[in-house]
């Protein structure tokens, strides 16, 4: 397995291809807004996007997959995400941005564990910047979405959002035994090791 990742759009999403070494079919974690850079990291890593995995219904993960749910690309979310997106629930208006509304191809629960292009993905339920948000395990490698930032974590002032559901999931993310690398949806990577230590929820969820 191999992961890419490339940020784009007006609030620098990143954006993750995770590869099967051998048969180049790639799975997309958060695929933007901009599609023509989407296309081209595509055709440079010389791989097949063949689902795209989305941590929530915001616009700035989302944008893109209508286009990609066009050729063929299977698009993945929470149930309650994936009614966000079909009623332009994407904070889209409030940013001024446009949205084109598309349904999810498949809901995912928290536990849910799926292979997709021979790759294991462990789906966990991480409520608090909404109500749906998702957050993958795949490999060593947890992909946190808005959930989960380096030293940080992501606002729970959207509708949705809950500052409490928030602080559970941090306590779910700190619970998990292994140190996981976290690849979040904006800003630098980091370890769950490190979060534990650092990140400011950790102070109350550990006091």
């Amino acid at each position: 397995m191999e992961i890419y990742s490339i940020t784009t759009g007006v609030l620098s999403v990143n954006t993750y291809f995770v590869v099967n070494k051998i048969t180049r079919d790639a799975i997309l974690i958060d695929g933007g807004q901009d599609y023509a850079a989407i296309k081209r990291k595509e055709k440079q890593l010389n791989v097949k996007i063949v689902a795209e995995l989305l941590t929530h219904a915001h616009f700035d993960h989302s944008g893109n997959a209508h286009r990609l749910q066009k050729d063929g690309v299977i698009i993945y979310c929470s149930k309650p995400d994936a009614e966000k997106i079909e009623n332009n629930q994407t904070l889209s208006q409030d940013f001024g941005r446009e949205f084109d509304t598309f349904t999810c191809d498949k809901t995912l629960s928290d536990g849910d564990e799926i292979v997709i292009a021979d790759i294991k993905i462990k789906v966990l339920l991480t409520a608090g910047h909404t109500d749906g948000s998702l957050c993958y395990i795949i490999g060593d490698t947890l992909f946190s979405g808005d959930t989960m930032f380096y030293e940080s974590f992501g606002r729970f002032d959207f509708p949705t959002g809950n500052f409490d559901e928030l602080v559970s999931s941090f306590k779910k993310l700190f619970s998990l035994k292994e140190n996981y690398r976290v690849l979040s949806g904006h800003g630098e990577e980091t370890t769950l090791e490190h979060e534990r230590k650092y990140n400011p929820l950790a102070g109350m969820i550990y006091d």
